[in-house]
């Protein structure tokens, strides 16, 4: 079994954070879930380093102009527009609109042989041998003859299996994408800009903070895995211990559970571990996750931070919205659980509103570090 890192539980918070972040404000008011930690006295658990002697980096981020012309040129691609045309000709990859008609040799057809509008992409549609290739290279607009004969055996219809068939075939328009173009229309319908130079430095201002605030959460995890390190833990609360110990096991028994796979088969050909030895693992865990939490909290005491409730509010209102529902109940009604369940779910180990009071915690120490 592997250890879970405070580097994997920082990418997951920064993965879900992608998700969750954005720009709005929030017309719901969320409750936080009860913190268990809250009734500690903290003091009592775990005894923190004196961590204002560390040092850390000062951030030192450059953009370049590759970077940046990189970066317009992928937005101007997520822009880009798909028109039909009606001129030219057409290759394999094209998506195409076509009519099409068959004739057997006796000069009667079928159904299915024929239709005034259908719609494939050409080597990906699943027609018979000889139909598609037919096309290949055609001009749009120009019938084309293809002379065909169905497998055999034909399960669509085993009538027509083996049976001759003359499709001619007309390439009616292939779609075509349109690149967005880089000009004052442009940048004012997708930024704050107001011209395409105005355009070239927000998105390099938009990178650097992007590359600032990576970089940061990279320097908050090296001092917040420091501090863990060299924090004692004086006692573990065995209620919490025992709570990330179950809540471990649950996922493991319900990942087995949804492959068909018995526990003790797991246990004993994926994890090769007895059930004392698992025990034992889920105990280092426990205690593991229990320690971080201690001192996420004792951290948060100390620098006086108080939850930051807006933001929580607003990553739940951006969520309900990212899942295309309005209110709460509906949330309720088609995901089975309430938006704050949810978010909590998609941090795993932390839970969103952990992961918000390390994020604000680490950020108030790292602007009081000297910095190298």
């Amino acid at each position: 079994m592997k250890k879970t890192t405070t580097r994997l539980l920082a990418l997951s918070l920064c993965m879900a954070l992608t998700v969750l972040t954005g720009c709005g404000s929030s017309k719901n008011q969320f409750t936080p879930p009860e913190n268990p930690y809250d009734s500690l006295e903290l003091s009592e658990y775990v005894t923190l380093p004196d961590y204002s002697t560390y040092q850390t980096k000062a951030l030192d981020v450059t953009v370049t102009d590759e970077q940046i012309e990189a970066e317009i040129e992928s937005r101007l691609e997520a822009a880009a527009t798909t028109e039909k045309i009606t001129e030219g000709t057409v290759e394999k990859g094209d998506k195409v609109e076509i009519s099409y008609h068959g004739t057997l040799e006796d000069g009667t057809t079928e159904d299915g042989m024929n239709s005034d509008s259908y719609t494939l992409t050409l080597g990906e549609a699943n027609m018979i041998d000889g139909f598609q290739e037919a096309m290949y290279g055609a001009t749009i607009g120009e019938p084309i003859t293809a002379n065909l004969k169905f497998p055999d055996p034909y399960e669509v219809n085993e009538e027509l299996s083996g049976k001759k068939v003359t499709f001619e075939i007309t390439v009616l328009s292939k779609e075509v994408t349109v690149p967005a173009t880089l000009d004052d229309a442009f940048v004012k319908a997708n930024s704050e800009a107001k011209n395409v130079d105005e355009f070239r430095t927000l998105v390099a201002e938009e990178l650097k903070t992007e590359a600032e605030d990576s970089q940061r959460a990279d320097y908050e995890n090296e001092i917040f895995n420091q501090i863990v390190e060299e924090s004692e833990v004086i006692k573990y609360p065995e209620e919490q211990v025992q709570a990330e110990m179950d809540k471990l096991d649950e996922q493991y028994k319900n990942l087995a559970s949804q492959n068909g796979m018995e526990w003790e088969d797991v246990l004993e050909n994926s994890l090769k571990l007895t059930q004392e030895e698992y025990e034992e693992e889920l105990r280092v865990y426990g205690e593991m996750m229990t320690k971080h939490k201690l001192v996420t909290y004792a951290l948060a005491k100390a620098e006086k931070v108080e939850f930051p409730i807006d933001e929580y509010n607003e990553i739940l209102t951006n969520m309900m919205t990212y899942f295309g529902t309005e209110t709460v109940e509906d949330f309720e009604s088609q995901y089975g659980m309430s938006p704050q369940a949810y978010a909590e779910s998609l941090y795993n180990s932390y839970g969103l509103a952990m992961s918000l009071t390390l994020q604000k915690t680490m950020d108030a120490i790292y602007e009081k570090l000297d910095k190298a």
